[in-house]
């Protein structure tokens, strides 16, 4: 698991290094945005592989400025090997967070996950992206994401996964 991870913050950190001279991140209070992101997740070096693609749009609420109360719904589509049997697996996630811009376009956000289909179990997913604008209204965000489950049960107690996303600010003032 480390070396994947520590492969996945370099190819991370040089996409990063690529569209570091996008303009500054500054979105009023009051502003709305809708959007979506696509994730991939792989768990390589386990016994029964895993392998899956998250589809979650999202709307985000601003009501600091840089500061977001908002809301994904994620599909997850799986593809789980147990005792060399593979079988595709679809779960639904709800996910509140909160989202906060700092220092030209970089942001934080954390939040937690609620497996519609399961009860609930106790986990923080938290992550850091970098959102640029290709127009004065769209923005991309490439993120790396975590999840910690705190439950003593869980199969996967700490994912990590890297998306890539597209939104649309409505009323951004540029």
């Amino acid at each position: 698991m480390g070396s994947i991870f520590v492969m996945g913050l370099m190819v991370f950190l040089c996409f990063l290094s690529r569209v570091g001279e996008g303009q500054a991140q500054v979105i009023l209070g009051k502003t709305l945005a809708a959007g979506g992101d696509l994730s991939l997740f792989a768990t390589l070096n386990a016994t029964d592989r895993t392998a899956a693609i998250y589809f979650s749009p999202y709307l985000e609420y601003y009501a600091v400025p840089n500061g977001a109360v908002a809301m994904k719904f994620v599909i997850d589509f799986s593809n789980i090997t147990e005792n060399s049997l593979a079988k595709i697996v679809t779960k639904r996630i709800f996910q509140p967070y909160l989202r906060y811009y700092f220092l030209d376009g970089w942001s934080l956000l954390a939040g937690t996950q609620y497996d519609l289909e399961f009860k609930y179990q106790p986990n923080l997913h938290w992550g850091a992206g970098y959102t640029f604008f290709v127009l004065p209204r769209v923005g991309i965000t490439p993120l790396i994401e975590f999840n910690h489950n705190f439950y003593k049960f869980a199969a996967r107690p700490f994912r990590m996964n890297f998306s890539f996303g597209a939104a649309y600010y409505f009323n951004r003032k540029v």
